[in-house]
């Protein structure tokens, strides 16, 4: 079961305004089927997920999580999405994180480890992976939907749903994450049509060449207009 951060939040995740966690269950505080927002050590329902927020596919981390009752969160970073370590052993469980731009000056982070996220997070990447390579260059508005009921073996869960609003320039608070000099992440390619249920992996990413310079000065590129109530 997911379980939020700690109140003292590290060094690495101080760049980020607030955590983002999947509810699929909900609790007495949350709402089931829903996503809620973590920050200053007070969470909020998160409607912005449904509205559409931009999704940083260049930097998703996913990989391996323990975290014990009343001990400390360890995570076992893949060493690239598309090559999965096997599993550490007995109670590790898969965990995706994906920075995201609630809007042009704000940086969230969505990082959980349980069955209904990652299921959720495998069946869109399909998805941009079938779109990324019409669109270099560009980051998906990603809007969550509805959720689905599953079963695996003895447990169920609900799995959020998702679909791609547009695709639109990386944002400024996104360009400020990027390390400076780094290489560019590899963006996703085409995954199979139907992942296992139980523990589906993530599409592989593929490099997307950028384009070329100008020789003259262009005016910046426009953002396709978003849905109303959606990122922008």
């Amino acid at each position: 079961m997911f379980q939020a951060p700690p109140p003292e939040m590290s060094q690495s995740a101080s760049q980020y305004a607030g955590f983002v966690s999947w509810h699929a269950l909900g609790s007495a505080e949350k709402q089931p089927q829903s996503f809620s927002l973590r920050a200053d050590g007070v969470s909020r329902p998160y409607p912005e997920m449904s509205t559409g927020i931009v999704w940083d596919i260049e930097a998703i981390e996913t990989g391996w999580q323990i975290w014990p009752d009343g001990g400390q969160k360890t995570q076992i970073p893949n060493p690239a999405i598309h090559q999965p370590l096997p599993s550490p052993g007995e109670g590790y469980t898969k965990y995706v994180k994906i920075p995201m731009a609630q809007d042009p000056n704000t940086v969230v982070v969505w990082d959980q480890a349980s069955a209904g996220a990652w299921k959720g997070f495998c069946q869109i990447s399909a998805i941009i992976a079938q779109q990324a390579q019409q669109n270099p260059g560009l980051l998906p508005v990603i809007m969550f939907t509805d959720a689905t009921l599953t079963s695996s073996g003895l447990n169920s869960t609900h799995v959020p749903n998702f679909q791609i609003a547009q695709w639109v320039q990386r944002p400024p608070c996104l360009m400020e994450q990027a390390p400076a000099a780094a290489p560019v992440a590899p963006a996703f390619a085409p995954a199979p049509a139907q992942a296992p249920m139980p523990q589906p992996q993530p599409a592989p990413f593929v490099p997307q060449p950028q384009p070329a310079p100008q020789p003259q000065p262009q005016a910046a590129p426009q953002m396709p207009p978003a849905p109303t109530g959606a990122w922008n």
